[in-house]
């Protein structure tokens, strides 16, 4: 039985094709913010090939729900809900700072207008506080002595805790190993988006 795990929450677009029960059969990530719709059809194609398998053989899809930019989100909830429809399996929406290292950390994303996303972990690897946004110059007075993770632990404001190198980016082979409850694909998108529907004029005559 064989899981297709992708996430689009950050710049990285991930797919992977995992077995039930966790070995991870092929897997594939590429860097581009500006393209994860044609990335993402292109890696569900790789790793099927990768090995040898075709979207009859998917018992289920599992997708990151974020946090993370409106316009990525929907890129992947919407193949995931659109492959498991069409292929009559389940689809599982999991927290992408979830799939975003592994023990006691603090997973941290970058969501750009000077914030980041971000969730806290405890040594058994359990969600604890978040997922939430917010300053990072205020938050790194609060994360001292704890290791960090992601992208968004990058960003110089965190240049004196414990930052991880790897990895930065959510793994999709971690999300289709985390699909275990069925959870409405419903994006995490934790703020207004950047863009909004213009309010009516205002009045300049009495």
């Amino acid at each position: 039985m064989l899981v297709l795990g992708l996430d689009t929450s950050t710049p990285a677009v991930s797919v992977a094709l995992v077995e039930r029960g966790g070995r991870t059969l092929a897997e594939r990530v590429v860097v581009d913010a500006k393209r994860h719709g044609e990335l993402l059809a292109q890696g569900i194609r790789d790793v099927l090939a990768d090995a040898g398998a075709d979207r009859r053989d998917l018992s289920a899809v599992a997708v990151g729900l974020g946090p993370g930019p409106f316009t990525g989100l929907r890129v992947g909830i919407v193949t995931a809900a659109t492959t498991a429809d069409a292929l009559g399996i389940p689809a599982y929406g999991i927290c992408s700072l979830d799939a975003l290292g592994d023990g006691e950390r603090i997973a941290v994303t970058d969501a750009r207008r000077r914030e980041v996303y971000w969730a806290r972990y405890d040594s058994t690897g359990a969600r604890v506080d978040g997922p939430a946004v917010g300053p990072p110059a205020q938050l790194a007075l609060q994360w001292q002595g704890i290791p960090l993770v992601g992208d968004g632990a990058r960003l110089p404001v965190f240049a004196d805790l414990a930052v991880r190198d790897e990895p930065r980016y959510p793994s999709a082979a971690r999300i289709a190993q985390l699909a275990e409850e069925l959870a409405p694909l419903v994006p995490l998108y934790l703020r207004r988006p950047d863009a909004e529907v213009p309010a009516a004029p205002k009045k300049v005559t009495a």
